[in-house]
């Protein structure tokens, strides 16, 4: 939901797929001009979906330059100790054989510079606004997102619903949602971080029943998975503390850690209820 709303102005035909076989399947009858793929997810997960499309036959999109999305920290062993975590990253998915890596969450000016890089050149043409009589504005800032730029109120000016724009006040290290935050990872776009919101929230009953019952049993492949997207929905929406704890409970739970798990799931559930009542309060007022 996130990227269609980021690439709604530019106009890009796009297809979404649930999973790793629907996409291969998708791979076979069209071709695209980029592929962004998701890296933790059910079996076949992205990285095995990769490997999958480029040895498989009827492909048509052996060409087609695939991108890592993921909100995972990966170092490949003997990494260069100088790389920062997003550039060891980005190293780690080349390695493999990705054409680059889009971090989640997801910033729209992220989206614009992997467009620009990866898309036929022919498949881009930026929009200038006409020519007027009137005084010279400000200057704007123009691409493929001058439309998200306007909304959030980058250049001083309206915001989408015609009023002015205003500041975000960073809300507290210790509050349970930021809400400021998360409506930058939605461009600044209102309406779309109140569905992501509500969305993330009516999700909590389900989300945090699978976190519990995995823990429980020791269902390691099953914690980290809940805890994976939990992270990355959560600092999507500006939850950042429930992000770095569920972050810290995806680890525990690849490095085969139970006893961690266990000791700290109620810890986790707790501050998810929290963010939870706080987005119910930001929706409500």
């Amino acid at each position: 939901m996130v990227l269609e709303r980021l690439l709604s102005p530019t106009q890009a035909g796009l297809v979404t797929a649930t999973g790793g076989q629907e996409m291969l399947d998708l791979l076979c009858k069209e071709q695209f001009d980029l592929v962004l793929l998701d890296h933790v997810m059910p079996q076949p997960d992205g990285l095995e979906a990769f490997r999958m499309a480029h040895t498989m036959e009827g492909n048509l999109n052996l060409s087609t330059p695939f991108v890592a999305l993921t909100g995972n920290d990966m170092r490949a062993e003997g990494a260069d100790p100088s790389l920062s975590p997003r550039e060891a990253t980005r190293a780690y998915y080349k390695g493999e054989g990705f054409a680059d890596y889009l971090p989640k969450p997801v910033l729209p000016e992220d989206v614009e510079k992997l467009l620009l890089a990866l898309l036929p050149p022919g498949k881009v043409t930026r929009n200038e606004p006409e020519a007027t009589k009137a005084a010279p504005a400000a200057p704007r800032k123009r691409g493929l997102f001058a439309k998200i730029q306007e909304m959030t109120g980058e250049d001083g000016g309206e915001g989408a619903d015609g009023t002015m724009a205003q500041a975000a006040v960073p809300a507290e290290a210790s509050a349970p949602l930021d809400a400021a935050r998360g409506l930058a990872f939605s461009g600044g776009d209102t309406e779309m971080y109140k569905q992501l919101l509500k969305n993330w929230a009516d999700a909590y009953m389900e989300n945090g029943y699978t976190i519990q019952k995995s823990a429980k049993e020791g269902d390691l492949a099953k914690h980290r998975i809940a805890t994976h997207s939990l992270k990355s929905s959560s600092r999507m929406v500006g939850a950042m503390i429930l992000g770095d704890l569920a972050e810290k409970a995806e680890h525990a739970s690849r490095d085969g850690d139970l006893e961690y798990v266990r000791a700290n799931v109620a810890a986790l559930l707790e501050a998810y209820g929290k963010a939870v009542e706080a987005a119910s309060d930001y929706l409500a007022n």
